[in-house]
């Protein structure tokens, strides 16, 4: 029988025997995509493919987050620029008249250290570990969802295989979500123009930034002066750094109800 002419299950059963035996070789990653009965980019599943091999040999144990740091910077760099002098001059003067006017209207202390005027790249590396420990849950469900997806289309004979397959199972469920989730956070880092922007703290404790790229795009057809944006921006930045900062609990609280 040719390949084209098997059926949905004898696909299924074959795939699965060869996942089960460590053979990877030549594996279509759209066929795994609709077997499983999950619609995910056939692009993103080539992209764990080396994860099934390390996974196979015990090389790979749970999620490679790596995976969500490569696919974000890919897309934050495609069109990246850097930060020239004069951009950082002018919102490094609106983030010192900010601190002072905030000085002045409220009683939460300053930041321990200057904020910032960072690439699309550097907002990616700064906040992916906390967009990490935001996703960690959700990229443990995709995987048990991933699971119990082939457990319901395997056949009897089956069922005993893809029971002990729960570590399988993780790494390539895992390393999808983690994939998916870079695309995310790489399309972020050309649109924010803040770390705040999100309302999640996502910046490191206690750092504020603003992307000049990103803000040059925000004000262009606003018909406000560059100079009054920028303050605008740079006190909203760093009320709400200090928020944070200040009120230790909220920012607990904040990723503990969006883990949940």
């Amino acid at each position: 029988m040719a390949d084209d002419d098997r059926s949905p299950e004898e696909e299924f059963q074959e795939l699965m025997r060869r996942l089960m035996s460590g053979d990877t070789s030549g594996l279509d990653p759209e066929q795994l995509s609709r077997l499983s009965g999950m619609q995910i980019d056939p692009a993103m599943m080539q992209a764990v493919m080396n994860q099934l091999q390390g996974a196979f040999s015990g090389a790979q144990d749970g999620i490679d987050w790596s995976l969500a740091e490569r696919q974000a910077l890919h897309i934050a760099n495609q069109d990246g620029l850097g930060v020239s002098a004069g951009q950082r001059t002018d919102l490094d003067q609106a983030f010192s008249l900010s601190a002072l006017w905030l000085g002045e209207a409220t009683t939460i202390a300053d930041l321990p250290h200057p904020p910032k005027v960072v690439t699309r790249g550097a907002w990616v590396t700064a906040t992916l570990p906390v967009w990490q420990e935001l996703a960690e849950p959700v990229a443990t469900s995709i995987a048990d969802a991933l699971t119990d997806a082939l457990g319901q289309q395997a056949p009897d004979d089956m069922q005993e295989m893809i029971a002990g397959a729960g570590r399988l199972m993780r790494t390539v469920g895992g390393s999808l979500f983690a994939t998916q989730l870079g695309h995310v956070v790489g399309r972020l880092s050309t649109e924010v123009v803040g770390g705040g922007d999100v309302g999640i703290p996502v910046m490191p404790d206690g750092d504020a930034a603003i992307l000049p790229q990103n803000f040059a795009d925000f004000g262009r057809d606003l018909e406000i002066p560059e100079d009054q944006l920028a303050l605008y921006l740079a006190t909203r930045e760093l009320a709400h750094a200090r928020l944070f900062r200040h009120a230790r609990w909220l920012r607990l609280h904040v990723i503990s109800q969006v883990r949940d």
